[in-house]
């Protein structure tokens, strides 16, 4: 473990524990982010051979969405607005900063995010630039035509809040877990195996996407659908780009435009 290493383990310890001290973050899920930080830091070591980054995968994997998901009875993560429902007494959303998913997503944004390598495939810009572009219009614009999403514009303050948890909660963990977690290894895996390119892109890009329908608990319907388009286009992004930046921007503008100006929840 070299010394920028360290220097992490220790800011994770500090915060972790500060957090569980004024009661902001679960003590078991405390625990497991640090879990999470040891698995990533010994991932990311170029020397270990596929089975070894396949069984800390097995570990990591669970654990990362564990920690992300788990809350236990009677703890409650920060609040930080509710959309107010047909009656004051029961809000039809309410906005939690939920912090084991923020910190554990920046955790394995840190240790997971590596350059390309040199066989990978990467689209050129004039490619990967427009999809990233278009593909919140098109899942924005589909959702309202087949769901009938009406105008519900949110206030400047709500707005403002909600970009703040999108990005630094919601975009960031998901598209670092689905991409680097599981898009990335799988297309390694697949290429150690094939060097036929449509197989090492594709086959991780559609199993991501179905995985991330699948984690989308409560979808019925066109609803579906629209969740499906959505993660093909998050990975696609990723695919073309190989830059984990990009899946966050397209889940990111997504999420702002449908909360900021349209109903939300579904």
């Amino acid at each position: 473990m070299n010394k920028n290493e360290l220097g992490v383990f220790f800011l994770i310890a500090f915060v972790v524990v500060l957090l569980a001290m004024v009661n902001w973050l679960p003590l078991v899920n405390a625990v497991g982010l640090v879990g999470v930080a040891v698995l990533a830091c010994c991932l990311r070591k170029e020397n270990l051979s596929g089975w070894a980054k396949a069984g800390l995968l097995v570990l990591l994997i669970p654990l990362a969405f564990w920690v992300a998901t788990y809350r236990p009875a009677g703890f409650s993560y920060p609040h930080i607005f509710s959309l107010s429902g047909a009656t004051d007494a029961v809000p039809r959303y309410e906005f939690f900063a939920n912090l084991g998913k923020g910190l554990c997503g920046f955790l394995l944004l840190y240790f997971l995010w590596a350059k390309p390598r040199a066989d990978e495939f990467v689209a050129a810009r004039k490619y990967a630039i427009p999809v990233a572009l278009l593909s919140p219009i098109v899942v924005i614009a589909l959702a309202i035509f087949v769901l009938g999403l009406d105008v519900q514009i949110k206030t400047l303050q709500q707005i403002f809040l909600f970009a703040l948890g999108n990005l630094l909660i919601i975009s960031v963990a998901e598209e670092v877990f689905m991409r680097l977690l599981l898009q990335q290894p799988l297309r390694n895996a697949i290429a150690n195996m094939s060097t036929n390119r449509w197989l090492q892109e594709w086959v991780p890009l559609l199993l991501v996407s179905a995985i991330f329908v699948a984690i989308h608990s409560g979808l019925d319907g066109a609803a579906i659908w629209i969740y499906a388009l959505a993660g093909f286009l998050y990975g696609l992004s990723y695919t073309l780009s190989k830059n984990i930046c990009y899946p966050i921007a397209v889940h990111f503008c997504v999420n702002q435009i449908h909360f900021s100006f349209l109903t939300y929840p579904l």
